[in-house]
């Protein structure tokens, strides 16, 4: 009978280490679903710089979104493209790479690229001091990831990414 106590409890043991590694692994998601990380990541929209709004390209050039390489190798950007609620269009430039874990700064004024900083060439400002969406696209078209913002908001809503009075934090 000694016998039979012991092999049962060694079997509720064994049953027991069985349950606590296969729970978690029922509950978590499929591999292939945790592993899936976006690559290129908007990151930020400096949206209104200090001071007033002049049109010159001093004060365009303040005023930018970034994008981060969230991944582990580099990313050749050629062709991918962001965009605005309006009809403006960024494409980067053939050539343009991202080693991983840097950030890359696209500016709305007129300037010389280099690879932290690419200009946009426009002689305005890009995106709306009352609230925009940012979207990044990757060369094949395919929408990346988007960014909208309004005003001041605290806290990041459904709808609205967390907001202060110059700057969107995607």
């Amino acid at each position: 009978m000694n016998l039979h106590l012991y092999s049962r409890a060694r079997f509720l043991a064994l049953l027991l280490a069985a349950l606590v590694v296969a729970i978690p692994l029922a509950i978590a998601p499929p591999a292939a679903e945790a592993a899936v990380k976006k690559p290129l990541d908007i990151v930020k929209v400096y949206y209104d710089p200090p001071g007033k709004d002049h049109a010159k390209n001093s004060g365009y050039v303040k005023e930018y979104i970034q994008v981060k390489n969230t991944g582990k190798k580099t990313l050749t950007l050629t062709g991918y493209v962001i965009r605005d609620n309006g009809p403006q269009k960024f494409t980067f430039p053939k050539g343009t790479k991202l080693a991983p874990g840097k950030t890359l700064t696209i500016r709305s004024g007129k300037g010389k690229n280099t690879t932290k900083t690419k200009y946009w060439n426009k002689s305005s400002y890009i995106w709306n001091n009352t609230g925009d969406t940012a979207r990044l696209y990757n060369d094949k078209g395919k929408l990346l990831e988007s960014c909208k913002y309004k005003g001041v908001r605290k806290k990041a809503s459904k709808g609205y990414v967390r907001s202060t009075t110059t700057t969107a934090f995607c």
